[in-house]
């Protein structure tokens, strides 16, 4: 356990004497950002009653930023939180820690420490177009992780090849036990208009899989495919999933579809929809998923407007 807690304090060290010797420059002040997300939603249930909500999806608050301490190094930072504006479920205010992490950037990439996506899931590099609504891959696919104790490596770019690894840090295992017991990897390769990636997790919360990527742009076309197999609980299961999105000067026009076991035995999930961008940091939008699985009970088709800001 003495490395997991001298690590960030050594970091974080580093980090204190760098404040104070910069502490007059401005420019080292974090910066502070954030997302509102909401929604108006429908379901109409195929088993029981339909019933409209007014949600947000993974609105946010954060702070970020780095201080150099040479000419080729700096600490990098950032703490987010996620927040639950007009969220039903949410009967008092409440924070959610999401990717809050420290680190150190150099010619040798970037090595942070904290709560992170995985490679596995940063990997799929914007496909899923209705991330953070009912439509998320994430009702499909369990290679969609943020743990904490995590020490993640991105390596520098190199004629298109960028190598993402990251390592759980928890429990009473040995340091190399603990350094190797769960993982997770992403190659992924861009060239062009063309994006292909691979990734693996092993034991990560209870699953073992395996995903592979790819995206192509092209003026406002984007079109994506991603397939994965995983080892869960439940047994091997694959999933596949694809979208593809168009944009017209504001608009932009999305739809993707996914079948899966990983998470409901059947399950399958469509939705179609289109933003609407008001300016660079807000839009409003629209759409419809239907979810559909063998247990007929979650069968449901969502109705949906919403609005988003950008700060």
């Amino acid at each position: 356990m003495v490395f997991k807690k001298s690590l960030p304090l050594l970091i974080a060290t580093s980090l204190t004497a760098s404040l104070s010797a910069h502490a007059q420059d401005s420019d080292l002040m974090p910066s502070l950002y954030g997302k509102v997300n909401v929604t108006a939603v429908l379901n109409d249930y195929d088993l029981g009653d339909s019933s409209g909500n007014l949600e947000s999806n993974a609105s946010r608050i954060g702070l970020e930023g780095d201080i150099p301490l040479n000419d080729s190094l700096k600490v990098v930072y950032q703490a987010e939180y996620q927040i639950n504006p007009g969220d039903e479920v949410y009967h008092h205010f409440s924070l959610s820690q999401r990717n809050t992490y420290i680190g150190l950037e150099g010619g040798f990439g970037t090595v942070v420490v904290g709560r992170n996506d995985t490679p596995a899931k940063l990997m799929q590099s914007g496909i899923d177009l209705f991330n953070d609504l009912n439509g998320d891959i994430r009702t499909l696919f369990v290679s969609e992780v943020r743990p904490n104790d995590e020490i993640h490596y991105t390596s520098p770019t190199v004629s298109g090849f960028t190598l993402m690894h990251a390592s759980i840090i928890d429990g009473q295992d040995s340091l190399r036990e603990r350094a190797t017991k769960s993982t997770s990897t992403a190659l992924t390769y861009g060239q062009g208009n063309y994006l292909f990636g691979i990734a693996m997790d092993n034991n990560l919360t209870g699953h073992d899989s395996f995903r592979v990527m790819s995206r192509y742009r092209s003026g406002g076309l984007q079109l994506g495919l991603m397939y994965e197999t995983a080892k869960t609980s439940k047994g091997d299961n694959d999933g596949i999933f694809v979208s593809a999105s168009y944009k017209i000067d504001k608009l932009v026009l999305k739809a993707q579809t996914g079948a899966a076991d990983q998470k409901k035995a059947g399950g399958v999930q469509s939705t179609v929809g289109a933003d609407y961008n008001l300016d660079e940091d807000s839009k409003v939008f629209a759409f419809i998923t239907s979810t559909s699985a063998d247990n007929s009970t979650v069968d449901n088709k969502q109705y949906g407007f919403g609005f988003e800001y950008n700060f």
